[in-house]
C-alpha cells in the first residue's frame, strides 16, 4: 500500500472532522484549522543517519530537550517569585542559579578547571513595575501584554495621563498634519522578521514621534495572537534610556486600542513604568575545559541569559553545548587533537557582554591556538507561516542566517556538514556587519561560525519549551560535532586566514 504524504494525510483529517464535527451553528464562519492529527512535537521532519556518519548516533535530541525544560523551569520560578520582569535576566537570583547549575553540569560530565569567574556590570536598568490603559467610548481596557522597551525612560511616579493619537506605520505621511506633541503616539510596527528588527525601528518611525514631541510612544507589534515582546531601546541619557517612555504590546492589544481610536476622537492613556539603576551588579560567567592531545585549542560558547522562559534564545543553544561537551567528555583524550573550552558568558541582554569583551582584549594568546569558535545561539526553533491573520506553526525547522570568520576553508566545511545533517541555512552567509550574536566581539579572534535564527518567537513570552524541536537540537549538535571532527583534520597554518583590517572576514 502506498504511503500517504503528511500534507494529503491532513486534508483527509480536515474532511472527516467537518463531516464529524458538530452542526455548525447559523452565522457562525466555519474554523479555519482543524485538530492536528499527531502532536507537533512527534511530527518534525528529521534526517535519517547515514551509515557513515553513526558515530553521531549517540547526540540524541530528547536527551538535548531536557535541557531545555530545566532552564525554562528556573525562569518561571523567577515568574512565581513575583518579578513582572521575570526570565534567567543577568544579574538576578534566576541568572546566578542558572550559571551554578551549569557549572555543576561542567563537572558531572567530566570537565576540568570549572568555575565561575565574577564580573562587574556597569549600571544597569531594571524595569520594576508597569502599565499601560486606555479609555474611549465609555471603557477603559488594560493593555496586558504591554511591556517596556529596553532601557525606556521611566515616567513619574503616579504616571502619566495623556492624549493618545493612532498614526499608522508611523511613516512621514502618517505623522503628516497630525499634532503629537505631549501625547501617547501608538505605531504600528511590521515584523521583519520579529522583535529583533521590526519597521517603526527600522524605518525610523520611533526618531520621529520623539522629535516631534511624543510624551510616551506604543509599538504594537504585528504578530497574530497577543505576544508580550521585549523590543530594543536605544539613545538618551544613562545607560542607554530612550527620551521617553516607550512600550510593546501585543497585536489583539493593539487591535483594541486602534478601535476605540476608530470609535472616539478623544482617547486618554495611562501610562506607568517604574525602573532602577541598579549598581554593584556581579554576575558570573561560567568555564570548563576538556584538555585534548595538543595545547591548541575549539571555544563553544553559549549565553544563558534571557526573556520569560527563553528556550529558543538560549536554552537551545546552551542545551546543544552540553550536548557537545556529553558526547566529547566520552571519548579519550587522544582522540579530542585540541582542547575545549566551553564558556557561558555573562550574557549580553541588559548589557553589552563585559566577559566576551575581556576575553576579546586578553585573550591574544589563547586565540593564536585557538582553530575554531562555535557561537551556539538560538540553534533550532519551529518554522512558522503568515497565513492570512494567523501565525501557523509547521513541521519543519527554520532555516538559519549565518557567519564564518577568519577562514574560507571553515566556511566550505560549515556548509557541507550541516548539509549532511538537514540544518537548513540561508542562501549567502552575513558579513561581518551583520552579526547579531555573541560572536560579534570576537570575529577577527580566530576562525568562528555563528549560526543563529530570531523568528516570531524571539524575545517573546511565547518562547517556550514546546516550540523547541527535539529533531532540531540533535541534527545541528551532530552538524557542530562534525565540523569540529573535521576542523581537527587541519592544521592551524592550512585553517586560518589573515586579517585583511577594514573588511569582512569572508567576502
Amino acid at each position: 500500500m502506498r504511503k500517504m504524504t503528511f500534507g494529503a494525510l491532513a486534508l483527509v483529517w480536515a474532511g472527516l472532522t467537518a463531516q464529524a464535527g458538530s452542526p455548525q451553528q447559523p452565522g457562525t464562519a466555519p474554523p479555519l484549522l482543524a485538530p492536528p492529527i499527531r502532536p507537533l512535537a512527534d511530527s518534525y521532519l528529521q534526517w535519517p543517519l547515514p551509515d557513515s556518519l553513526r558515530e553521531y548516533g549517540p547526540i540524541d535530541g530528547k536527551r538535548l530537550h531536557v535541557y531545555v525544560d530545566e532552564l525554562a523551569a528556573i525562569s518561571r520560578k523567577s515568574r512565581d517569585a513575583g518579578n513582572q520582569w521575570w526570565g534567567r535576566i543577568t544579574g538576578t537570583p534566576a541568572h546566578d542559579e542558572t550559571q551554578r547549575m551549569l557549572a555543576a553540569k561542567f563537572r558531572n560530565l567530566g570537565l576540568t578547571d570549572v568555575r565561575l569567574e565574577e564580573y562587574q556590570l556597569p549600571p544597569v536598568w531594571f524595569p520594576t513595575s508597569w502599565e499601560v490603559q486606555v479609555t474611549g467610548a465609555g471603557r477603559t481596557v488594560a493593555l496586558k501584554t504591554a511591556h517596556p522597551v529596553l532601557r525606556a525612560s521611566p515616567t513619574p511616579p503616579g504616571g502619566l495621563d495623556v492624549d493618545g493619537v493612532w498614526v499608522g506605520l508611523g511613516t512621514p505621511a502618517d505623522f503628516s498634519g497630525r499634532d503629537v506633541r505631549g501625547k501617547a503616539v501608538f505605531i504600528y510596527s511590521v515584523p521583519t522578521p520579529s522583535a529583533l528588527n521590526h519597521s517603526a525601528r527600522t524605518d525610523g518611525a520611533l526618531k520621529l514621534a520623539e522629535e516631534k514631541g511624543a510624551a510616551a510612544i506604543v509599538i504594537v507589534l504585528g504578530i497574530p495572537g497577543n505576544f508580550a515582546t521585549q523590543l530594543w531601546g536605544s539613545g538618551g541619557e544613562g545607560p542607554n534610556q530612550t527620551k521617553v517612555p516607550w512600550f510593546s504590546v501585543g497585536q489583539e492589544d493593539g487591535q483594541t486600542a486602534r478601535e476605540l481610536f476608530e470609535r472616539d476622537v478623544l482617547v486618554k492613556v495611562h501610562l506607568r513604568l517604574a525602573i532602577e539603576i541598579r549598581s554593584n551588579v556581579k554576575p558570573a560567567a561560567v568555564w570548563g575545559v576538556l584538555p585534548g592531545a595538543t595545547a591548541e585549542n575549539i571555544l563553544v560558547i553559549a549565553h544563558s541569559d534571557g526573556f520569560w522562559e527563553a528556550a529558543v534564545d538560549n536554552a537551545s543553544g546552551v542545551s546543544s553545548m552540553l550536548g557537545l561537551a556529553e558526547y566529547y567528555a566520552k571519548l579519550p583524550r587522544e582522540q579530542r587533537r585540541r582542547t575545549l573550552t566551553f564558556m557561558v558568558p555573562v550574557g549580553h541582554h541588559v548589557t553589552p557582554d563585559v566577559s566576551l569583551q575581556r576575553l576579546h582584549d586578553t585573550g591574544k594568546a589563547f586565540f593564536e591556538k585557538t582553530a575554531l569558535i562555535i557561537n551556539a545561539e538560538h540553534v533550532t526553533t519551529t518554522q512558522t507561516y503568515l497565513y492570512g491573520n494567523v501565525l501557523r506553526k509547521s513541521n519543519t525547522i527554520t532555516a538559519h542566517r549565518f557567519f564564518v570568520g577568519r577562514s574560507h576553508r571553515l566556511a566550505e566545511l560549515l556548509v557541507d556538514d550541516f548539509r549532511m545533517f538537514g540544518v537548513g541555512l540561508y542562501e549567502l552567509p552575513s558579513s561581518r556587519y551583520g552579526v547579531a550574536g555573541d560572536l560579534s566581539k570576537l570575529t577577527e579572534d580566530a576562525p568562528g561560525i555563528e549560526v543563529i535564527e530570531s523568528n516570531a518567537f524571539y524575545h517573546s513570552d511565547h518562547d517556550t519549551p514546546d516550540i523547541i524541536p527535539a529533531a532540531g537540537l540533535e541534527s545541528i549538535t551532530r552538524a557542530y560535532a562534525k565540523l569540529i571532527d573535521d576542523v581537527n583534520k587541519y592544521d592551524l597554518k592550512d585553517l586560518v586566514d589573515p586579517v585583511t583590517p577594514g573588511t569582512a572576514p569572508l567576502r
